[in-house]
C-alpha cells in the first residue's frame, strides 16, 4: 500500500519540510512504497500569484538588500491577500495567527472549532491535494506535524479527507506529537484520524506495518542522513535561489545538559557514520551539479561531523555549501579548524551563545564561557563564515547586571556577528528547570493563560521577581 507522507502548511517556503521528508526517506529504506508530499509549498504555489513568488527564486534578488526586502514584502502582501476572505485569520511567512478576537493555537477548544470552519487552505486541499492523493493511489495519508502553526491545516485536511476520500487511512504523527507525549500532554484533537503516532522508530514501524511491510525495520534502515528523497521534492517551486536541502546528520543532542531544554527526554545522540554521509553528499552533488545549500537540522552539530563534511566537500570539489546549529566549542576557536570548515562549504554557523554572564551560563549548563564565545566568533568570522548568535533573556535570577554583560559581549564581538536572534525564556515542560524548579530559584509556574492547554511552555516567577517581564523591559 502506498503511503503519502504529507508536510502540511504553513512552513518556511524556501525548503522542504524536514520531518516529513526524513520520514519518507526512512520508510523508503524500509521498503515501503512512499510518496513525500510537501503540501506547504504546494499551497503557496496554489494560493499566491507568481509575482509574489518568482523574485525570491532569482539569485539577482539577493545581490541588493533593498531588492530582497521588497521581494519579501511582496510575499507578505500576497499572504495577507490570501487571508482576506477569512475574517479573523492572518497569514505570514511560516505563520498563521487567529486575530479579532485573538486566540491561541495552543487551545484545544479553539482548534477543535477550526476543524469545522472553512479556511484559507481548503481550496488547495479540495482542488489539488486530495485529487492528487487519489490519483497517486495513496492508501495512507500520514501527516507529519512539526510546529503548532500547522495544526489548523492538519485538522482541516483530516476532516476533508474523511469526507472526500474516506477510503484513505488517515494518520497523524511527527515531532510535535512526540513532544506532547514526552511532556505528558494527550490532546483530544484528532477525531478524524485513524491513528496517531509520534516520530520515533516505533512510530515508523507502526506506519510500515499499516502499509503491509515487515515490522521492526526502522532502526536498521536509518544509516545515513535523515533527509527528503532527492527525487521527491518540487525543487523549482521553493523560494530560494538554489535548492535548500534539510538534513540531519544524526538523531538526538550530543550535549543534553542545557537546563532550559527538554532534549534530555528524547533519544541519546546517534550520529551517522562517515561512509553514509560521504555517499549522501556525493548523491546530492550529482543531483544538483549547479550547487545546493545543505540546511543541517541537528539540534547541535558535533565538530567532528562537520570536519568530515568539510573534508568530503573539499576533497571532491563538490558544489555544496551548508549551515546549521552548533555549540560554542573550543574547536571552533582554532583558526585552522575554522578555515577547514570554510574551505569545505561552511556558509553560516548558528551559535547558542545565550548570555555574556558567567553565572547565567553556569545556571543554563551551557559548558562555555563568555571569553570562549568571543574567541569562537572572531575565529569563524575571520575564516569567512557568517555567524548568527542566539541570545536568551529572562532566566531565573537574571538581573540587569547579567544582561549588561551580554550587551558587552555583543559590543566586543560586533565585527564578528552577522545576525542576532534575541529571545525571552519560555520555560519548556520537562526541562530540568521545569522539573526541579527549586534548584534554580523558581518559586511558581503559571501557564500562558487558560486557553493554552496544548502549550509546551510555561511562565514562571522567582519570589517577587518576574524575570521574563523584567528582561522585556530591559530589551
Amino acid at each position: 500500500m502506498r503511503v503519502a507522507v504529507i508536510s502540511p502548511p504553513p512552513l518556511k517556503p524556501s525548503e522542504p519540510g524536514a520531518s516529513g521528508g526524513a520520514a519518507a526517506g526512512v520508510l523508503r529504506a524500509m521498503g515501503v512504497d512512499v510518496l513525500h508530499v510537501d503540501a506547504s509549498i504546494g499551497w503557496h504555489v496554489h494560493a499566491l500569484v507568481d509575482g509574489a513568488l518568482q523574485p525570491l527564486r532569482d539569485v539577482r534578488t539577493y545581490v541588493d538588500r533593498h531588492v530582497y526586502t521588497s521581494a519579501v514584502d511582496r510575499l507578505e502582501a500576497g499572504l495577507a491577500r490570501a487571508a482576506e476572505p477569512f475574517p479573523g485569520v492572518r497569514l505570514g511567512v511560516g505563520m498563521v495567527a487567529l486575530v479579532d478576537p485573538p486566540r491561541r493555537l495552543e487551545s484545544t477548544a479553539t482548534l477543535t472549532e477550526l476543524a469545522d470552519v472553512h479556511g484559507p487552505f481548503d481550496a488547495y486541499f479540495r482542488d489539488r491535494l486530495i485529487p492528487d492523493l487519489v490519483d497517486a493511489d495513496a492508501g495512507i495519508a500520514a501527516i507529519s506535524l512539526t510546529f503548532q502553526q500547522q495544526l489548523p491545516a492538519t485538522l482541516r485536511l483530516l476532516r476533508l479527507l474523511s469526507e472526500a476520500a474516506p477510503a484513505i487511512t488517515r494518520v497523524v504523527g511527527g515531532p510535535l506529537v512526540s513532544c506532547w507525549r514526552a511532556a505528558g500532554i494527550r490532546p483530544p484533537l484528532f477525531h478524524d484520524a485513524d491513528h496517531v503516532f509520534g516520530a520515533d522508530d516505533e512510530a515508523l514501524d507502526h506506519l510500515a506495518t499499516l502499509a503491509g511491510s515487515a515490522p521492526g525495520a526502522a532502526k536498521a534502515a536509518i544509516t545515513g542522513p535523515l533527509a527528503v528523497p532527492l527525487d521527491q521534492a518540487p525543487w523549482p517551486d521553493y523560494l530560494a535561489p538554489l535548492p535548500v536541502i534539510p538534513a540531519a546528520l544524526g538523531r538526538g543532542c550530543p550535549w543534553r545538559r542545557c537546563t532550559f531544554c527538554p532534549d534530555h527526554m528524547h533519544p541519546r545522540h546517534a550520529p551517522c557514520g562517515d561512509e553514509p554521509v560521504e555517499s549522501w553528499l556525493t548523491r546530492v552533488a550529482q543531483r544538483f551539479p549547479d550547487g545546493a545549500m545543505l540546511h543541517l537540522t541537528d539540534s547541535a552539530l558535533p565538530p567532528d561531523r562537520l570536519a568530515h563534511v568539510a573534508t568530503v566537500i573539499e576533497r571532491y570539489d563538490l558544489p555544496l555549501r551548508w549551515h546549521g546549529f552548533v555549540r560554542v566549542d573550543r574547536r571552533f576557536a582554532t583558526p585552522d579548524f575554522a578555515d577547514q570548515l570554510a574551505r569545505g562549504g561552511c556558509a553560516l554557523l548558528q551559535f547558542g551563545v545565550e548570555s555574556g554572564s558567567r553565572p547565567m551560563l553556569r545556571a543554563m549548563g551551557k559548558g562555555h564561557t563568555p571569553g570562549l564565545a568571543a574567541d569562537v566568533l572572531h575565529a569563524t568570522a575571520a575564516a569567512g563564515i557568517a555567524n548568527q548568535v542566539y541570545l536568551l533573556f529572562g532566566l531565573p535570577n537574571e538581573t540587569d547586571e547579567h544582561r549588561e554583560h551580554t550587551l558587552h559581549l555583543v559590543e566586543s564581538c560586533a565585527d564578528a556577528i552577522h545576525a542576532i536572534n534575541p529571545a525571552l525564556l519560555n520555560l519548556p515542560l520537562g526541562s530540568p528547570m521545569h522539573a526541579t524548579p527549586e534548584r534554580f530559584g523558581i518559586t511558581a509556574q503559571h501557564p500562558f493563560g487558560t486557553d493554552a492547554d496544548l502549550s509546551l511552555y510555561t511562565d514562571f516567577r522567582c519570589a517577587s521577581s518576574h524575570p521574563r517581564l523584567e528582561a522585556r523591559r530591559w530589551l
